[in-house]
């Protein structure tokens, strides 16, 4: 976990902690969770011709795959949910949750620009789309877990 008294690049965002999303971008971030038991660590990596940012992920010291995009970033009230723009391929936008304590993550079938994270619900700012309400049917991948 984070250690203040050490020397760190990365900046601190502190997020909502009602579950709202906050931008954050074009630098290496420290996300730590409302609870501080978790931390999302995002690696400044480049930036795409006209766009935001993307950066490496480390989640709780477990590299994540992919790439985290700039932009809004929120964790849930309970800590257990991060919510991030992400991109697996070059230069592809997607949401995605990931689930901290089980080390998995879900990517939702459409991007949201903003949101607010209430798990079972991931509803985006009014007029950007459809919420997203979890069923229990989603089919999670894992990270992290050595396999």
């Amino acid at each position: 976990m984070y250690d203040p008294c050490e020397s760190d690049p990365f900046e601190i965002v502190p997020l909502p902690a009602d579950g709202s999303s906050a931008w954050a971008g074009h630098r290496s971030l420290l996300f730590p969770s409302p609870d501080g038991r978790h931390e999302v660590r995002a690696a400044y990596a480049g930036e795409p011709p006209h766009g935001d940012s993307y950066h490496d992920v480390v989640v709780d010291g477990v590299a994540f795959p992919g790439h985290a995009w700039g932009g809004s970033f929120a964790w849930s009230p309970c800590s257990r949910w991060f919510v991030c723009g992400w991109m697996a391929a070059r230069w592809e936008r997607k949401t995605i949750v990931i689930d901290v304590e089980a080390r998995r993550f879900f990517v939702l079938p459409r991007p949201l620009p903003d949101f607010r994270v209430h798990p079972p619900v991931i509803a985006p700012r009014p007029g950007d789309g459809e919420r997203y309400v979890f069923s229990g049917r989603e089919r999670w991948t894992d990270y992290g877990n050595g396999g």
